[in-house]
């Protein structure tokens, strides 16, 4: 007799990307894998999203969420992972979409190996309007290391993930009993992706990385990469803080420091931007004192030049992928 198939609960956080959803979920319902339950959790969206989920009505796998006054990405997805029956969990942000065989080839080693808490792949950039641009995937698989990480189990993914931010929350699918609503915290704020990373390895479970690339990571104007960088910023510096006072992230110290620096200096740049030189100067020496880098040098000699030190940090390109 057969093993019934598992169920795998997609989560579908939206708020006000009526016009994008309706792609996402056309993504999720026509998963080549059946067995499926599709939360759409609409922070108290303005725009026609209740009629785009609408549109999907005839298919009873989809249960619409909606919240009278908008909470936040932290609690919204805490609550996905609470109201979620199944036995693994993906989260399908709302201008993303998945290839046809995303849940049937990452829940495989899952199923397969009861000691992986996560299963995740790369993932193609596309634009706005849905096309995709080869240059721009290829160069974030290099960016975020995808590109050096082999097909199969990673032992010890500490590092590749929490540093190197290789894996992409929306191209996972996690074991839910591993994962507790706990493992959701406010404070991470935009970087509440790689908390959740964070908590997963706490718990010494393996990961598993597929390099086919099966979903499309939509790069536009209004991703929140794009709009709240400095909300993002926030987050890893306080994710970094607490890797760097977790003994059992000793071995990551060193990298940490480097990445707890580079995000103070860009904490320190959105400052200066606006105009405030003295809140600057306090998080750019703060950087540098975690490791001196020739970025934050520059800003910080910047910080102490006047009106000229904010024009001179505008000026300055930011990588489009922190």
């Amino acid at each position: 007799m057969s093993q019934p198939t598992p169920r795998v609960t997609i989560l579908v956080p939206t708020y006000n990307r009526a016009g994008m959803l309706l792609e996402s979920l056309k993504s999720a319902v026509n998963q080549t894998y059946g067995n499926l339950e599709i939360l759409v959790l609409d922070d108290a969206s303005s725009d026609e999203t209740a009629a785009t989920v609408g549109a999907f009505a005839i298919d009873p796998r989809i249960r619409y969420v909606r919240r009278p006054v908008n909470v936040g990405i932290a609690a919204n997805w805490r609550t996905g992972i609470e109201m979620a029956t199944g036995e693994f969990f993906c989260i399908l942000h709302d201008d993303d979409t998945f290839e046809p065989t995303f849940v049937e080839q990452l829940l495989a080693p899952l199923v397969r190996d009861s000691s992986l808490i996560l299963s995740t792949c790369d993932h193609w950039v596309m634009d706005a309007s849905g096309v995709r641009s080869v240059a721009q995937t290829e160069e974030a698989s290099k960016h975020f290391g995808r590109d050096k990480l082999a097909c199969g189990t990673i032992p010890d993914w500490r590092e590749c993930c929490l540093i190197n931010l290789s894996f992409p929350v929306g191209a996972t699918i996690f074991r839910r009993s591993m994962v507790l609503p706990s493992f959701i915290d406010e404070r991470a704020n935009g970087a509440i992706d790689y908390w959740l990373y964070y908590q997963c390895a706490k718990t010494g479970a393996g990961a598993y990385y597929e390099t086919e690339r099966l979903m499309n990571y939509r790069l536009h104007a209004g991703g929140m990469s794009r709009i709240r960088g400095e909300y993002m910023t926030d987050g890893h510096i306080f994710r970094y803080e607490s890797i760097l006072g977790d003994p059992d992230m000793f071995v990551l110290a060193t990298s940490v420091r480097r990445a707890l620096a580079d995000a103070l200096i860009s904490k320190g740049m959105y400052q200066l931007c606006r105009g405030e030189s003295k809140g600057a100067r306090e998080a750019l020496a703060k950087g540098i004192a975690y490791c001196m880098t020739c970025r934050g040098f520059v800003t910080y000699v910047l910080a102490h030049m006047g009106k000229l030190g904010p024009c001179a940090v505008r000026a300055l390109k930011h990588e489009p992928w922190l």
